[in-house]
């Protein structure tokens, strides 16, 4: 464009709404003006949304029927779940869970396995289960020059029975 030409067209204008006060469609007597946009009717949900709903709806109830019912089973998942991830404590219950059979079948490997797992991560009830399950004849992995560590790790952490074996076990030393 050349000068000359924009000084044909002049500056350019803001639109302006024909509705506006100043528009050729404007009505002083309508209180929001001429477009007043109202709420359109809602389509209904399609069948499949419809579908998920009422599956989720029933899911929710099953899964509440079963945690009525199986509230044992449901708790040791829940916590074995934990345990995996490496919680000491929920290590500490699932080992407690195989050892009685609350649950799940009774399986007193797991229960070792679970104890050695809680106490190599200092959890002091697993390590003086652990001991106390060597000194009971149960299968485990501990080596005797690992009781008194572990019997250390349970009486750091305040396990009174571990205390008072050390001392029992290793008097002079404790």
């Amino acid at each position: 464009m050349s000068e000359t030409e924009m000084q044909e067209e002049g500056p350019r204008r803001r639109y302006k709404a024909p509705w506006s006060p100043d528009g050729p469609e404007y009505d002083p007597l309508l209180p929001y003006g001429p477009k007043v946009y109202l709420a359109r009717k809602k389509k209904p949900d399609p069948w499949w949304i419809v579908a998920l709903e009422v599956l989720v709806v029933v899911s929710v109830i099953l899964f509440f029927i079963y945690m009525y019912y199986y509230i044992d089973h449901l708790h040791f998942h829940v916590t074995h779940a934990y345990a995996r991830i490496g919680s000491s404590t929920a290590q500490h219950h699932v080992a407690h869970k195989y050892l009685r059979g609350h649950g799940t079948n009774q399986d007193h490997e797991q229960a070792m396995y679970w104890f050695r797992q809680a106490a190599d991560n200092g959890h002091a009830g697993g390590a003086y289960n652990l001991v106390a399950a060597h000194f009971q004849g149960f299968k485990t992995d501990l080596q005797e020059h690992e009781i008194e560590n572990m019997l250390k790790v349970a009486a750091d952490g305040g396990h009174e029975e571990a205390k008072r074996a050390l001392r029992e076990m290793y008097p002079e030393s404790y």
